[in-house]
């Protein structure tokens, strides 16, 4: 009786069955262990887990700078991907200010709307299921596209992507990579020239990492 009526309708999001001994496709966990090297590096922290982490994780920063070739102030590391893109709907939306994004995409995109009271615009995929970039063109409000699209599979070309960055100068262009190690290009380069651009990454996907929950912003 305490919740607030504006969660009394906020959807659930409904994870993927959770059976133990058995390959779990459905949430695209990796079949796959984590490296021995990642094995290692946890081994070691063991011994000093009563304390708090560094808050601006200054060692995984810098890493990944080196790994992604961008400067450490450009990355800010967040518990999954998933945190990262509460912030940006949280930084970002508002009544005012919605975000178009496909209509068939992440489901955590309408979670996190609906909890912070952002208006949505759904826009169809074409009939062969892909992102038509040309429909995101000058539209007056921030875009996030998953990319590779989840759950199609298909991407953007980064050329496009750059069109409809540079259309909506005065709006963000959010570009979730979840899944850009499968295959599909990463629009990183964007980064260097436009200032309303950021990209989502994770180690849960590519990296076998899941339940450590980390992820990253460029």
């Amino acid at each position: 009786m305490f919740l607030l009526d504006r969660f009394a309708d906020l959807p659930a999001y409904v994870p993927g069955e959770h059976e133990e001994n058995c390959m779990r496709l459905n949430t695209n966990e990796s079949p796959f262990p984590p490296s021995p090297g990642v094995r290692q590096a946890i081994a070691e922290e063991v011994d000093s887990l009563q304390y708090y982490n560094d808050p601006d994780c200054a060692q995984l920063c810098a890493a990944l700078a080196g790994l992604c070739g961008v400067r450490p102030e450009q990355v800010m590391a967040t518990n999954g991907s998933d945190e990262a893109l509460y912030f940006v709907f949280m930084a970002y939306g508002d009544a005012a200010h919605p975000i178009a994004l496909p209509d068939v995409t992440y489901g955590y995109y309408d979670l996190f709307a609906a909890a912070l009271g952002i208006p949505l615009r759904r826009v169809p995929l074409c009939q062969d299921f892909s992102v038509d970039y040309r429909d995101y063109l000058a539209c007056g409000a921030h875009v996030v596209l998953a990319n590779p699209n989840a759950p199609t599979g298909l991407a953007i070309p980064v050329a496009q992507l750059r069109e409809i960055a540079l259309s909506n100068p005065a709006h963000m262009l959010v570009v979730d990579e979840a899944y850009v190690d499968f295959g599909s290009q990463s629009a990183q380069p964007l980064i260097e020239t436009l200032e309303n651009v950021l990209i989502m990454r994770t180690f849960s996907k590519y990296g076998s990492l899941a339940g450590a929950r980390l992820g990253y912003v460029l």
